[in-house]
C-alpha cells in the first residue's frame, strides 16, 4: 500500500498537489515519513480561514519543496485558486483493500491498517462477517477455535492490551458473542475484559490470588473470588505465567513458604520479606535490550531509528516503569542493575533521537482519529465530542507530569477509584519541551509555528482555548481556563458552574516540585510520594466532582523531566531569546552558531515544520544541562524520551462497553 499511495506523489514534478483522502489514508506514519524524506510539506485544515494561513505561510512552494494540501472532502470544495492550480489526486480505501468490506476496514486505525497491508489479500471477495473474520485472525492475531480455552484467551488478551491502539467496535463485538457461546465462560466479564486493560489485569490478579489463597490456605485477600482460571491442571496457563509477568499484568504476590508451591509457579510469588522491585527492574531490562539489540521485526531489517510509532510506546512504558525503580528513595538499583541502567539509558537516548528526527514532524501533520502530538488534543477532545462521546469535557493539564510519574500515580488513583476507567494515549510533547511551547500549543490545538506572537510566555493560553472551542461553536463563557490552586480545599466556581461545557484547570505542583528537587530525581521522587498522600487527593475530588457532574476528564501533561548534570551555562547576552537549563532559544542564527562552538555536545534543532522557520533551539545532547559544572538538576527542555513521551488519560465514571460492542450480522 506505501508503494502505491507514494506514486501518486513523484518528486520534482508538481508544485501543489490537492488530495481528497475520506479514509485517511495519508494518516500512516510511513507514508508521512516517506512524504517529508521526499520533501513534500502536507497542509489539512478543516477550518477554511485557518486552510488559507497554513497555506499563504507555505507560499513559496515549488517542484523542490512541493504542498500537499489534503481535505476529507471533495476537491472542487477548496478554494477555486487551489483548485486550478493544483495537481488533483483522489485516494479511496477500498481500491487497496477491493476485496474486504470497507465499512469494516474504515473502523481501523493507520497503524491496524498498516498491519493488514502487510498481509496477502484474501482470494476472493470477502462480505461484512467474512471480513470481521479474517481481520480477527491476520490483524488481531485472534485463533477463533484456540480461544475457547481460558488460557488461550488470557494470553491473547494480555498482547492484545499492550498494543497502542484497541480493536474497533464490529470485531470486538464479533468475537464477544463467539467467546460467549462457549460454556466455559459462563460469569466472566467478557465484555469489559476485551476492551478495559486494568479490568483484565485485575481480573488476571485476582484469580492468582485465589489459586494462591487455595493452595496455601492464606488469607491474601478478605473479598471473596469466584475462581475462574484453573492455575492448578492448566499446563499452558502455567507457561503463560512468565509473559503476563513481563508485561505488569500479572504481580508477585507474598505467601508465607513460597518453597511449597510448585515450581512453575515461583516466579509469580515472594517470600514475606522479599522486596519484588529487583526482579522487576531485571525483567525490564530484558525487555528493553531485546528491543534495542535485535531489528524491530525479525528479518525485515529494520532498526529502532525508523521504527513505528507503536514500538516506542512499548519502549517509553518500560523505560518509565525502570526509572520509577532506579530513583526509588527506599530501595534503589544495585551497582550492578545501576551499570545496565546508564547502557540502556545511552542506547535509548542515542535511539530516540534519530527517530525523533525522522518521525516527529510528520506524526505532527496527521491528528486525528488517533492524536499524536500534544497540540492534538484539543482537536482530540472536540471529535470525541462530535462523536457524542463526550459533552461537557474538562482537560487537566498537570504541567511537568512525566510518563514515569504516571506509573506511580496511576495505580494508587485506580486503587482509590475503582469505579473510575481509565484509557491511556501516549503524545510526543512539542520540542523545545519547555511550558512556553509545549504548554501552550496542548492547549491551543495549533502548532509552536503559529503560536510565534506568544512563543515565550504562557500567558494568552486563556485567549487560546476560548479562540479553539469557538471555532466549535461554543461561548467564551461555557470555555474557562484556570489554574487550579487547592491550598484552601476550594474548587474554583467554574467546576460548579452549569454553563461550562469545556473547561482548562491546569495544576503547576508537579512542575515546581521538579524544578525544586534538588537533589535530583531521587529527591523529586520522595516528594511525589507526599504528593500523592496530600494535594493529590484535592486534585482527585475535583475529579470526582467533574465526573459526578456528567464531565469527561482529560488529563494531560505538557512535557516530562530528566535529571541531568551541568556542563556549563553561556553568556550570550540578549542575543538569546529564551535560557533554560536543557533548552535555548535564539533567533539570530549567528548567535547560535558562536555558542554551540563553545558547547561542542549540543545539538541544534529548527525547520521542522512546527516551529516558526526563524526559531533555533540549542540543546545539550544526552542528559547534561546549561547549568553550574557538575551541578545536579531536574529538569526539562530537551529531547530525550523522558521529556518528550507523555500521557493523556481519559477519565470515565463507569464503564461504556458494554453498549459499544456491536455484533457483526
Amino acid at each position: 500500500m506505501l508503494t502505491q499511495i507514494l506514486n501518486h506523489f513523484p518528486s520534482h514534478t508538481h508544485p501543489l498537489t490537492l488530495v481528497s483522502d475520506p479514509d485517511g489514508l495519508l494518516a500512516d506514519e510511513d507514508v508521512l515519513a516517506a512524504l517529508a524524506e521526499r520533501g513534500f510539506t502536507l497542509v489539512g485544515e478543516s477550518d477554511p480561514v485557518a486552510l488559507r494561513h497554513r497555506v499563504e505561510a507555505a507560499r513559496s512552494w515549488s517542484i523542490d519543496h512541493p504542498l500537499v494540501v489534503v481535505t476529507a472532502g471533495l476537491l472542487d470544495q477548496l478554494p477555486y485558486d487551489l483548485w486550478q492550480q493544483g495537481h488533483h489526486v483522489a485516494l479511496a480505501l477500498h481500491t487497496f483493500f477491493p476485496n474486504l468490506a470497507y465499512p469494516v476496514v474504515r473502523a481501523l486505525t493507520p497503524t491496524q491498517r498498516w498491519r493488514l497491508s502487510q498481509l496477502p489479500p484474501p482470494l476472493r471477495r470477502l462480505g461484512r462477517r467474512g471480513t470481521v473474520e479474517f481481520l480477527l485472525r491476520h490483524v488481531f492475531a485472534a485463533d477463533l477455535d484456540a480461544l475457547r480455552q481460558p488460557a488461550y484467551l488470557v494470553a491473547w488478551l494480555d498482547q492484545v492490551h499492550q498494543q497502542a491502539d484497541p480493536m474497533p467496535p464490529m470485531p470486538t463485538g464479533s468475537l464477544l458473542a463467539h467467546l460467549q457461546k462457549a460454556p466455559t465462560y459462563a460469569g466472566w466479564p467478557l465484555a469489559e475484559l476485551l476492551v478495559n486493560r486494568d479490568v483484565f489485569t485485575t481480573f488476571v490478579r485476582e484469580q492468582w490470588r485465589a489459586y494462591l489463597q487455595q493452595q496455601t490456605g492464606q488469607l491474601l485477600k478478605e473479598e471473596p473470588v469466584r475462581y475462574l482460571l484453573d492455575f492448578g491442571t492448566d499446563h499452558t496457563l502455567q507457561d503463560a505465567l512468565p509473559g503476563l509477568m513481563r508485561s505488569g499484568t500479572l504481580e508477585p504476590v507474598s505467601v508465607d513458604q513460597p518453597n511449597q508451591l510448585p515450581n512453575w509457579a515461583r516466579p509469580a510469588v515472594l517470600a514475606p520479606d522479599e522486596d519484588h522491585r529487583p526482579r522487576r527492574a531485571a525483567e525490564l531490562m530484558d525487555v528493553l535490550a531485546g528491543y534495542l539489540d535485535v531489528s524491530l521485526r525479525p528479518g525485515s531489517g529494520q532498526a529502532l531509528e525508523n521504527a513505528r510509532w507503536e514500538q516506542w510506546q512499548a519502549i517509553a512504558r518500560a523505560w518509565a516503569e525502570l526509572t520509577t525503580l532506579r530513583y526509588d528513595p527506599d530501595t534503589p538499583l544495585g551497582p550492578a542493575q545501576q551499570k545496565v541502567y546508564q547502557k540502556l539509558q545511552s542506547k535509548v537516548d542515542a535511539a530516540f533521537l534519530a527517530w525523533l528526527r525522522q518521525r516527529y514532524a510528520p506524526l505532527g501533520s496527521q491528528r486525528l482519529p488517533v492524536p499524536h502530538h500534544v497540540h492534538h488534543v484539543p482537536h482530540y477532545i472536540a471529535y470525541q465530542r462530535r462523536q457524542d462521546e463526550a459533552d461537557r469535557i474538562a482537560l487537566l493539564v498537570l504541567d511537568g507530569l512525566a510518563l514515569a510519574d504516571w506509573t506511580m500515580i496511576g495505580p494508587v488513583w485506580r486503587a482509590r477509584h475503582p469505579n473510575w476507567r481509565f484509557r491511556e494515549h501516549l503524545l510526543l510533547a512539542q520540542v523545545p519541551t519547555i511550558t512556553a511551547v509545549s504548554r501552550q500549543a496542548l492547549v491551543s490545538g495549533l502548532r509552536p509555528a503559529d503560536l510565534a506572537a506568544t512563543l515565550d510566555t504562557t500567558r494568552a493560553e486563556s485567549k487560546h482555548w476560548a479562540a479553539f472551542w469557538a471555532r466549535e461553536g461554543l461561548p467564551a463563557d461555557a470555555c474557562p481556563h484556570v489554574h487550579l490552586a487547592l491550598e484552601r480545599d476550594e474548587p474554583p466556581p467554574e467546576v460548579d458552574s452549569a454553563r461550562v461545557r469545556a473547561l482548562c484547570l491546569i495544576v503547576n505542583k508537579i512542575d515546581d516540585m521538579v524544578h525544586d528537587a534538588t537533589l535530583g530525581t531521587t529527591d523529586f521522587q520522595a516528594s511525589l510520594h507526599v504528593w500523592l498522600e496530600g494535594y493529590s487527593r484535592k486534585v482527585e475530588a475535583v475529579i470526582a466532582g467533574l465526573l459526578a457532574r456528567g464531565f469527561t476528564v482529560y488529563l494531560a501533561s505538557d512535557h516530562g523531566h530528566v535529571e541531568a548534570r551541568g556542563f556549563g551555562q553561556p553568556s550570550e547576552g540578549l542575543t538569546v531569546d529564551t535560557r533554560g537549563r536543557r533548552a535555548r532559544i535564539y533567533s539570530d542564527r549567528h548567535a547560535v552558531a558562536n555558542v554551540q562552538q563553545g558547547f561542542s555536545r549540543t545539538l541544534m534543532w529548527s525547520e521542522d515544520g512546527l516551529l516558526p522557520d526563524d526559531v533555533r533551539v540549542l540543546m545539550p545532547r544526552g542528559r547534561y544541562a546549561f547549568a553550574a559544572f557538575n551541578e545536579i538538576v531536574v529538569t526539562h527542555g530537551g529531547p530525550t524520551l523522558d521529556e518528550v513521551v507523555v500521557p493523556l488519560v481519559t477519565i470515565t465514571q463507569t464503564s461504556e462497553v458494554c453498549q459499544t460492542l456491536e455484533v457483526s450480522s
